[in-house]
């Protein structure tokens, strides 16, 4: 196969990569865009009257609590959009990595577990090769990154959840990077709303209100981006993170990990659930056809 770049170039080329807030950049055409996310402060978390305006079930509301201040002192980079699925096979074609197996929504109703014939190619719906790559677990996740860094000679990885929460509210304190309000949550990001309820009536969780015109994953940019340039922070697809879940965000795990933090919702998540500070988890061997990831790129 052509080489892309001779090594020295490419060398070149990352050395001159762009690190100014706000500025834009790939590595190779093969990568995901990214942009700066400047150095700051935040307060993660979300505050009680926050998840008691959204009717958050107090067990799970805990884990939003309490809020916790971060500082980076450092600029960083994240993908601009979730990987996609054009992204993804170049991993995928170039590793052969079996990765077979995805839960998946199907005639109204989501599977008892993974299917063998859907994956990340196969979700159970058609998509465009620009939309989120889906059915990829956390350990599929954490190779793609491996491998993009071995290809670019950068530094990519999963976010930690505090990076994620920094670059998902960009710059604001409000439940969502737009604000409180969730009224026009259709215009601004791709949830569970009347188009996903008509093919799925028996989840009685979708917004009625209003409709987004998604039932599934949607192509890049079909929704403003955030005050940091970030596209489908909230809704889209889950996102997998770096860190092990804890209860309390920080914390340190007690044993093992048998679950990862998950964060952002997806296509299928009531309004509730598309928070800035809103956080799951599932176990790292779980692919889904909601379940997608972003990566950062650590800059010099």
């Amino acid at each position: 196969m052509r080489r892309l770049f001779a090594a020295p170039v490419l060398a070149m080329l990352l050395a001159a990569a762009p690190v100014a807030p706000g500025k834009f950049f790939r590595d190779a055409p093969y990568a995901p865009q990214m942009v700066v996310i400047p150095a700051g402060s935040a307060a993660l978390g979300s505050p009680e009257a926050e998840t008691a305006r959204e009717g958050r079930a107090p067990a799970v509301a805990a884990f939003e609590h309490p809020q916790h201040p971060v500082t980076f002192d450092k600029a960083f980079a994240v993908s601009v959009g979730h990987v996609s699925v054009r992204q993804f096979a170049s991993f995928a074609r170039a590793t052969r990595r079996p990765m077979a197996g995805c839960v998946v929504a199907l005639n109204g109703a989501w599977s008892d577990g993974p299917l063998a014939a859907y994956s990340y190619a196969n979700p159970g719906f058609r998509q465009h090769g620009d939309e989120p790559a889906l059915c990829v677990n956390w350990d599929d996740a954490v190779a793609y990154a491996a491998w993009l860094s071995a290809r670019t000679h950068a530094r990519y990885r999963l976010l930690t959840e505090d990076e994620w929460e920094y670059a998902a509210r960009g710059g604001t304190a409000t439940a969502r990077w737009w604000g409180d309000d969730s009224a026009d949550i259709c215009t601004r990001a791709n949830g569970g709303d009347r188009s996903y309820a008509a093919t799925m009536p028996a989840d009685k969780s979708a917004n009625l209100a209003c409709s987004d015109g998604y039932a599934r994953t949607n192509r890049p940019r079909q929704f403003a981006a955030n005050p940091f340039g970030l596209h489908d922070m909230l809704g889209n697809a889950w996102q997998w993170t770096a860190d092990c879940f804890t209860a309390v965000p920080g914390a340190t795990p007690p044993g093992p990990c048998t679950a990862r933090s998950i964060r952002g919702g997806s296509w299928h998540n009531s309004v509730a659930t598309l928070r800035s500070a809103a956080r799951f988890c599932l176990p790292p061997g779980m692919r889904s056809t909601s379940l997608g990831f972003r990566v950062m790129r650590e800059l010099p």
